[in-house]
């Protein structure tokens, strides 16, 4: 039977630690804190996003003595560390609770040096913090892991240095939590893809996505649209949010409050392309022929299936969703087929032999470089129509222009995913720039 430690945890903080959590944190823990008839927490993995000075710094004090005093919950010891990009924020998190934990146990109970910094209870239980770099989690055997402010830090340094630290660990668990960052963020965004690919699948897998954040086609100088990535409203923060529209530049508000993932500043996809070629109310044209593209990501962990269609205007129509399995993939060309009569799919050449349903061509590197410049030339006249996908935005954002054998080609920086999305588009629209658009066909009867 599934539980949750969550109201419990609340009660302890309330009772103990005198901490009062706002709902989105009772929320937050309820969740992060399930677990299954056994006891074992269900969550190895918790992603939490919300927008600036929502909370987020009580909620990692939080949940973090509540683990370092249950030991007998997890059957031993607790070890906890504690990062961020720089020490110093973690430190800022740590600090009342370190003053706390000096008044109730004593001097030797915190530490504040460069070394060993953090909280270490009577009964040798521990909160650790340290910067988040390639040393940090080195020799240390990690109950569980928190990772602050995670849009800024680098993938490698959770998955080479930190998560391995929880591997012989009870019940480990890691919480990555952050405002949206930009497109330099592979940790929070390779993360983030994996859990927003099982929302539609009856395995949720093992990361748990929690996030406060506004559609990225709400207008940002609504009101209504600043609630989106603000789980506690109130006057004060409609106030403060006022002021900080008038003060800061669009892209930086749109990150810092409402919680959307931007485009850093030299991307090839400029900030203007994705916005003046957003119209969430076309939709596929019901004459034209349907240009499919299936690609995956780099480890196969990931499946994407774009559509694009020609309008008569000749602006095409783009969609894109992703997929965890080639089951999914399957299904989901099955159901394009079902909806629509003509269709032209194209895939890579790793699904050879394994979809189900049929394909018409394959797409690789050789044609990547001509539909690179093709996707380009059709951004810069504005030439596509997109319904704002949180995902495909993303994915592009993610992606890079690099030189290959065969040319410039968009694809991933050196070393990462997470842009399966972004290159089925690409493929969809070079061949929908192929395909005829449908002309009215004009039938008379001779005289007799």
């Amino acid at each position: 039977m599934l539980g949750s430690y969550g109201e419990r945890a609340a009660e302890w903080l309330r009772d103990v630690y005198g901490m009062d959590l706002r709902g989105w944190q009772r929320h937050a823990l309820d969740r992060a804190l399930e677990h299954d008839a056994e006891g074992q927490l269900i969550w190895p993995t918790v992603i939490i996003t919300v927008g600036r000075q929502s909370g987020k710094s009580y909620l990692a004090r939080a949940v973090c003595m509540w683990r370092l005093h249950h030991a007998d919950l997890f059957g031993e010891t607790q070890t906890i560390m504690h990062v961020a990009n720089k020490r110093s924020t973690a430190m800022e998190v740590l600090r009342p609770a370190g003053l706390w934990a000096v008044e109730r146990y004593g001097k030797k109970a915190a530490r504040w040096g460069n070394e060993n910094a953090g909280i270490e209870l009577p009964t040798g239980d521990r909160w650790l913090v340290h910067a988040a770099n390639d040393s940090a989690g080195v020799g240390y055997s990690v109950s569980m892991l928190f990772v602050d402010e995670a849009w800024k830090i680098k993938e490698e340094v959770v998955t080479a240095s930190l998560a391995p630290t929880m591997a012989e660990r009870a019940q480990g668990q890691m919480w990555l939590v952050s405002t949206a960052g930009d497109s330099t963020s592979d940790l929070m965004i390779g993360y983030r893809q994996r859990a927003l690919d099982r929302l539609e699948s009856d395995d949720p897998g093992s990361i748990l996505l929690l996030e406060w954040s506004a559609p990225a086609e709400a207008d940002p100088d609504d009101v209504e649209t600043w609630k989106f990535g603000s789980p506690e409203w109130t006057p004060k923060r409609e106030e403060f949010l006022r002021q900080q529209w008038n003060n800061v530049e669009e892209s930086a508000f749109r990150q810092q409050y409402l919680n959307q993932w931007i485009i850093r500043s030299n991307h090839w996809m400029k900030d203007s392309w994705w916005k003046e070629t957003l119209d969430p109310d076309v939709q596929l044209p019901p004459a034209a022929t349907w240009s499919i593209a299936v690609e995956s990501d780099f480890d196969g962990m990931g499946h994407a299936v774009a559509i694009a269609a020609p309008l008569d205007d000749g602006t095409i129509v783009v969609r894109a969703t992703t997929h965890r399995t080639i089951k999914e993939v399957d299904e989901r060309l099955a159901a394009i087929r079902r909806e629509h009569p003509s269709v032209y799919v194209q895939v890579t050449p790793g699904y050879v032999d394994r979809l189900r349903e049929r394909f018409d061509s394959l797409v690789g590197q050789r044609e990547a470089a001509a539909a690179t410049q093709n996707i380009l030339d059709l951004f810069d006249r504005r030439a596509i129509r997109h319904d704002g996908s949180q995902i495909l935005q993303e994915h592009f954002a993610g992606s890079t222009i690099s030189r290959r054998q065969g040319g410039w080609v968009l694809t991933a920086p050196m070393g990462r995913g997470g842009v399966y999305a972004a290159r089925a588009t690409m493929f969809a629209l070079a061949q929908a720039c192929k395909t005829p658009r449908p002309v009215a066909m004009i039938r008379s009867r001779r005289r007799a």
